[in-house]
């Protein structure tokens, strides 16, 4: 870990696309939203995703429950978290009440693939503000986030008049996939490997293959997390 200008970095706790902010006065208007989930492609989706959604947030990730610690001890800045139960180093609701011990101050949202009643109820029990699972709509999660983050946070204005987002959108319309691709595209958001979905969806690992390949140049996407991206977005655009 390093020091300098009051900045703190430790490259095995920020992820590579969580940049400081330049000076003490953008420093002082960023607020954080830390993001703990192990996988790499729903961080980075949500990432883009919340930074394009609301001005002056940025969304930082830390892979596992001793990383998250580091986080919480040096950014002072971090005004909600975002939290997946299944971290190779926590004991799913035992996370929480880690979390909420060090920092009690900061709203925690679970956001898990586990979707059911026991789960959401534990949850709350533990001091989670919110659960929200992976496969509902985005627009909850960020209703959610909308809710705790700091009054001077506006919705950005400028998303919905993006025209590459909306031409992207258009030719990703959920018309013009097939069934398969459209549960190969929900897997990729869930973050699940080829191999996974391949054994979801009872068909080889090859076909898996295959099918995410033509899914991409369907879509227009470069790789797996642009297209996660654009999953969760156009979940936000329906109604939850």
């Amino acid at each position: 870990m390093t020091e300098g200008n009051g900045e703190v970095q430790d490259s095995e706790t920020v992820s590579s696309s969580a940049v400081s902010p330049s000076g003490p006065e953008s420093r002082n208007s960023q607020v954080f939203v830390l993001v703990i989930d192990d996988h790499p492609i729903i961080p980075e989706a949500l990432q883009d995703l919340i930074g394009s959604h609301f001005d002056g947030v940025q969304a930082i990730q830390a892979p596992n429950l001793r990383q998250a610690r580091t986080l919480y001890q040096v950014e002072k800045n971090i005004v909600v978290t975002v939290l997946d139960l299944r971290l190779p180093d926590a004991d799913g609701m035992a996370s929480i009440t880690d979390l909420r011990a060090l920092r009690p101050e900061i709203p925690l949202i679970v956001f898990t693939g586990l979707d059911s009643d026991q789960v959401r109820r534990n949850a709350t029990e533990y001091g989670a503000v919110a659960v929200v699972c992976k496969t509902e709509s985005t627009a909850r999660l960020l209703g959610e986030l909308s809710a705790l983050l700091p009054d001077r946070v506006a919705t950005s204005k400028g998303v919905a008049g993006n025209g590459s987002v909306e031409a992207i959108t258009r030719s990703a319309g959920r018309s013009e996939l097939s069934p398969r691709q459209q549960q190969i595209w929900q897997g990729i958001a869930e973050g699940m490997p080829n191999i996974e979905i391949a054994q979801r969806l009872n068909i080889s690992l090859n076909t898996t293959k295959a099918h995410v390949r033509e899914l991409l140049q369907r879509l227009g996407v470069r790789n797996r997390t642009e297209a996660a991206t654009l999953f969760f977005r156009r979940r936000g655009d329906r109604p939850s």
